[in-house]
């Protein structure tokens, strides 16, 4: 469906005045404390939604008259109430495919329940199937502070092959899943990329090596039968209940990774808002392949479920510094003046597009190539964007602020704060990521997880981690005048989210005439600990006014009693 566009009459009359036109509403959420997002009125009890929009908001008098025999309403009884959560920067389409396949260790105290959970999820499969864990995880959470050996592993999953991917760093195997790949055979198989490590006598320790694309391609690898649609769909559903409603894919690798999303869409399964990039997908005269991957495509396009959002992050192999966590990255000349022709193409059609830049000595590359590109084209009003930047100085953020640029923070250092400390300065990991500079030096910020390697997927351990600026296990801590206030964090991913996806209008906030993209949340997140902020979960959300996903709140019909 595509009832965005076809809202506009609905959308122009909410604006009338109250007594001019007063439209019945569907839907009553009142007695609640509404976050707005909106700096002109930031606050609410009450909200009225008709169709897909909200047709008033204010006090629970503002939207009486908006209540009707077909109206359900609900009490809120206090519950906070949020715009929809839009994270934009997840790599969704990929990971979610995979969800009902992995197990996941982020929130696991122990290693002793990392592993029972690794044994439960075993013992639900046939004999010889993969477990797997890919990364989202450290050793400092563990109260054990270390990852698990192959014995553990062995003792956990006894009759399955196991792979547990510590972020992008390295994976770990046990004795079956070493039997599985063969790496102990006379001639063992070549697994590209990924390094075997070896004891003194030769054989495979169950330690691998390697880096994004090698990893990437070997648990696509392992998680062949995983039901890729089924995955992808239980994981949105998971997401929306801790309140998403929205995200952006910068990068879902190869063409058929996206079958699974359109397959939702075309069924009317959706339950968020999609929005995804392009990468180059193959090393070097990356502008050519831009150029005919563009040949046949606007510069954007969002039909109200599934926009397509530019460039990203790879824009350049050679200019990607993938997850090094200090300085000297020194990309060769060609590789650079490769980027300045992606940037100019870019610009000449006007195409959004986000780049991957860890480091503050990446980004002054990019930066070169795209102040080239500046002196010709004003950058300010595709919204480009630089992500991660996880060691940006002020001066690296000054350029950026005058190039009219966006930064994409996400929660790498949640997870790395210890590794960024060792390979770099402490004035520098101790602003790690710099949000709070770029927000002073007015760079519009939005947030993003980079999950589910190297993020929590939900969005709200990622807030409370910009709230607190602890990394896991305590492994790191940024100074207290680099953290952001509850306001702050929550509008990286909301409003600001929304910006960056073209869609102000419509969504990020909640206000008349916008889309009924909303939670409704278990806790009070302006006032409860800091520290549980992660724990925060949706009781209610709703897409264009449908509930996506209720625990029951929701009252039946029309008429129900008020709860």
């Amino acid at each position: 469906m595509n009832t965005r566009y076809g809202s506009v009459i609905l959308a122009l009359a909410a604006l009338l005045p109250y007594a001019a036109y007063a439209q019945e509403a569907d839907l009553v959420l009142r007695n609640g404390a509404i976050l707005s997002m909106d700096p002109s009125a930031p606050n609410a009890t009450a909200v009225a939604i008709r169709g897909e929009r909200i047709v008033a908001i204010g006090d629970d008098s503002v939207v009486e008259r908006h209540v009707g025999a077909g109206t359900r309403q609900l009490d809120l009884q206090g519950r906070t109430v949020i715009p929809g959560l839009i994270d934009t920067h997840i790599h969704a389409i990929r990971g979610g495919q995979t969800y009902a396949f992995e197990t996941y260790w982020y929130d696991a105290p122990s290693l002793e329940d990392a592993l029972g959970r690794l044994e439960r999820d075993a013992a639900a499969r046939p004999v010889g199937d993969w477990v797997a864990v890919v990364g989202s995880w450290h050793p400092q959470q563990f109260q054990e502070r270390r990852p698990p050996t192959l014995d553990d592993l062995d003792r956990a999953a006894p009759r399955h092959p196991a792979y547990v991917q510590y972020l992008y760093d390295y994976a770990l195997l046990n004795t079956r899943g070493i039997e599985a790949l063969g790496l102990d055979l006379p001639r063992p198989p070549s697994l590209a990329g990924i390094t075997v490590e070896r004891d003194a006598q030769g054989r495979a320790t169950g330690k691998l090596l390697g880096g994004v694309g090698p990893f990437n391609a070997l648990f696509a690898r392992l998680s062949h039968t995983a039901d890729r649609e089924a995955g992808l769909l239980a994981f949105l559903r998971a997401m929306n209940a801790r309140g998403l409603t929205g995200f952006i894919d910068p990068s879902a690798g190869a063409p058929d990774a996206y079958e699974p999303l359109f397959a939702l869409r075309d069924r009317g399964q959706l339950t968020v808002r999609a929005g995804y990039r392009v990468s180059a997908m193959r090393p070097g005269g990356e502008a050519d392949w831009f150029r005919g991957v563009m040949a046949f495509r606007p510069p954007r396009h969002d039909d109200g479920e599934i926009a397509f959002l530019g460039l990203g992050e790879n824009l350049v192999t050679a200019m990607n510094d993938a997850v090094r966590m200090g300085p000297g990255f020194d990309p060769p000349a060609g590789a650079r003046q490769e980027l300045v022709q992606v940037a100019r193409f870019a610009a000449e059609r006007r195409i959004p597009l986000e780049i991957h830049a860890y480091t503050d000595d990446a980004a002054s590359a990019i930066l070169d190539a795209f102040e080239t590109v500046g002196r010709d084209h004003d950058l300010r009003p595709l919204r480009w964007s630089i992500a991660h930047l996880n060691t940006g100085s002020r001066r690296t953020l000054e350029r950026m602020a005058r190039l009219g640029l966006a930064y994409t923070v996400q929660m790498g250092p949640y997870f790395e704060g210890a590794a960024i400390r060792e390979a770099n300065a402490a004035t520098v990991s101790d602003i790690s990521p710099p949000v709070r500079i770029a927000l002073d030096l007015g760079v519009p910020v939005a947030g993003g997880t980079d999950s589910t390697r190297i993020g929590v997927a939900g969005v709200w351990q990622a807030i409370e981690y910009h709230v607190r600026g602890v990394a896991i296990g305590g492994s790191a801590e940024r100074r207290p005048d680099m953290l952001l206030s509850r306001e702050e964090a929550l509008a990286m991913y909301t409003r600001q989210a929304a910006w960056l996806a073209f869609d102000e209008t419509d969504r990020g906030q909640l206000g008349v005439g916008k889309l009924a993209d909303l939670a409704v949340l278990d806790q009070a997140y302006l006032t409860m600990p800091a520290d549980r902020i992660h724990t925060v979960r949706s009781v209610l959300t709703l897409l264009g006014g449908k509930p996506v996903h209720d625990t029951g709140a929701l009252p039946a019909a029309a008429g129900a009693p008020v709860r």
